[in-house]
């Protein structure tokens, strides 16, 4: 029987006793009904690897756990994938995290874009960053991962198409390629550059040429934002020899 797995936002260690956060004991005591002796799984989403646990003390709204020995855990890709995704849709946005989170990716670079239409700014950006990161947790929790992938928001478009370390560089368009080539064979690394439900503009294609990106067509059919993004990361996961 698989225990349940737990996201812990802080740094663990061996044999520490950890009071955990009111929500995280609620899940616990009142979602999964455990009782004291439970055992289970956490992570601190910073590390490829697991701890085992075991719940040894409940009260009403508290719960404290006793951590076992570290694993390594080997459901990590091999594919350092970085998607550069315009802002959509709110709840586009929270279906693209979770699904994406579950099939390995390991970075997403969020950008308002001219088409973007409810751009994040100020205070909502800060709160829907932290919604989306919760999002993520609670897919690694549920697919087996324990490193949490990265979500950022770059303000500025062309600092967006900045990325250090990155050979192969694709972005969704039409008039790209459908060559399964563009992807390489067994890449280490990817980015990718997907516009937000209206596409991207002739002038941020353009630029995005400029910076090293290549057009590539996921077909003949037109996809909707978060549809095409978890496609794109298939075929990605794919080609790098993950998904087999």
């Amino acid at each position: 029987m698989r225990l349940p797995r737990l996201f812990l936002d802080a740094e663990l260690e061996t044999g520490q006793e950890i009071d955990l956060p009111r929500d995280r004991a609620h899940y616990l005591l009142h979602v999964l009904r455990l009782t004291p002796g439970a055992r289970l799984t956490v992570f601190d989403g910073r590390r490829p690897q697991d701890f085992s646990a075991e719940l040894i003390q409940t009260g009403r709204k508290q719960a404290r756990l006793r951590l076992g020995t570290a694993r390594a855990n080997p459901l990590e890709s091999p594919l350092d994938s970085l998607l550069i995704q315009a802002v959509g849709k709110p709840d586009s946005i929270d279906w693209l995290v979770q699904k994406t989170t579950e099939l390995g990716l390991r970075r997403l670079r969020l950008f308002n874009a001219e088409r973007t239409q409810t751009p994040l700014r100020g205070a909502r950006r800060a709160k829907k960053l932290a919604h989306w990161r919760a999002i993520a947790a609670s897919a690694c929790e549920q697919c087996g991962r324990s490193l949490l992938p990265g979500i950022d928001f770059v303000e500025e478009y062309d600092s967006a198409l900045v990325v250090e370390g990155v050979r192969s560089r694709l972005m969704l368009d039409f008039e790209g390629t459908a060559d399964p080539s563009a992807l390489g064979q067994r890449p280490a690394t990817l980015a990718c550059l997907i516009g937000p439900e209206g596409g991207l503009t002739a002038g941020e294609i353009e630029r995005a040429r400029q910076a090293g990106y290549t057009g590539w067509r996921l077909g003949p059919r037109v996809l909707r934002m978060e549809t095409a993004a978890v496609t794109a990361l298939a075929l990605m996961q794919q080609a790098a020899g993950d998904l087999r």
